[in-house]
Formats: structure tokens, sequence, C-alpha cells
């Protein structure tokens, strides 16, 4: 008689004989072992987040676009799989492995949801990190960002400050798009500089949602 047994690897599940010999061995995404109810103790440093949700070009190269429905939907049902509350009549062990995947996967799914934070991971997986306050090298980018800024403070109601948010709504779609040629092309140079621009607008945006009268704005520059 065979059974399979839980080994403290994310990669690997052997078959053990009743005798207690290892008689083969398979390889098990995180993904395909938690779907089999699978808790392992350890998720490797090689598992990306594409990968452990299933997205981007062929779920292992991490690709900007990606479907954004699929990704929820895999991380639904794979949160669902692994949630804590599944385990709670379980061993103290097997409890917290639930915790800690349940917390690896919400933090694969809120990185990759979102376009600025999908482009800095996959920066960093290219050993280029971005700093919350890197500095522009486009002096005039950088005189628009202040004239905004400007602007920002001497509004005097919500529909000014609307106004900005939406200017840089446009800009950040725009910025989205050529960022998606970045990496198809893996111009990771330019991909980088326009990660930066990308923050930076996102802070403007961040200061007019946040807009009241007499506020102090802060953009980071």
């Amino acid at each position: 008689m065979e059974k399979w047994i839980r080994l403290p690897t994310i990669v690997q599940l052997f078959r053990v004989s009743s005798f207690g010999r290892v008689s083969s061995f398979r390889h098990l995404p995180l993904r395909k072992a938690a779907s089999r109810g699978i808790l392992l103790k350890t998720i490797p440093t090689v598992t990306t987040y594409f990968e452990t949700l299933g997205v981007g070009n062929d779920s292992k190269v991490p690709a900007f676009d990606i479907d954004l429905g699929q990704l929820r939907s895999n991380y639904l049902k794979f949160q669902q799989r692994v949630h804590p509350d599944r385990y709670g009549n379980k061993n103290e062990q097997e409890y917290a492995h639930a915790q800690h995947y349940s917390s690896f996967i919400n933090k694969a799914y809120q990185t990759l949801r979102d376009p600025l934070s999908r482009a800095k991971y996959i920066l960093q997986l290219n050993n280029i990190s971005i700093s919350e306050s890197e500095s522009l090298e486009d002096p005039e980018l950088l005189m628009k960002i202040l004239d905004t800024r400007e602007r920002l403070e001497e509004a005097t109601d919500e529909n000014e400050a609307k106004n900005i948010k939406d200017e840089s709504e446009v800009r950040i779609n725009e910025i989205i798009t050529k960022l998606s040629q970045a990496f198809k092309s893996n111009d990771l140079v330019q991909a980088k500089a326009l990660t930066i621009r990308l923050q930076y607008w996102y802070n403007i945006r961040e200061a007019a949602i946040e807009w009241e009268p007499g506020k102090p704005i802060e953009i980071h520059h």
C-alpha cells in the first residue's frame, strides 16, 4: 500500500510505501499543492508572484500585461483553499502554515493587481530597485510636478482638485501603455524611468484625492 505524505518543501512530494521506503518523487507547484489541500512548510525564493497566482507568460515568465480577471479568480480560489479558518481544527503547525500561505498569497495579489507595484516587482526580479523618493532626471517633468503641486495648494474647491486628479489619470494611463511596450521589448532602463514617472503621477493623484482646503500638499520629488 502506498500513500502520499506532506514534506516541509514546496516543490517535492514523495511517495512512501507501507514499509517507509521512498519509491518515487514528483515536483508540485505551490498553487497545485494548495488545490489538493496540501500545506507545506516553506515557500521557496524561486517562486514568483506570477507563478504562484498563475498569471503572466505561461505563469512562469513575469509579464507586465496580465489578465486582471484571471488574477482575481485565481487569487480567490487559492485563498479559499488555504485560508486559516479552514484549518482551525488542525494542529498548531498546520494552522501556522495556513496563516503564512494566506499572507503570502494576499501580498502576491496586492502587488500584481496594481500597475505601479507590478512594474516595481518585475524590476526587482531583475535586480533593479526603485525607492519611494527616487529622483526624476527629467527637468521638464519635475517642473510640471512642482506646477501641479502649486495648483493644488491654490485650489479653492473640490472641482479644481478633481480636474487635477483627472489630468493625472490621463498621464498614468499613457505611462502604463509605454511601460507595457518597454517590458515587452525588455528595455529595463526605459521601464525603470517610466516607473519612476508613474510613481510621481500616482503621488499627484493621491494628493488630489486627499485635497482639503488649507491642507498642506505633500508630493515626493
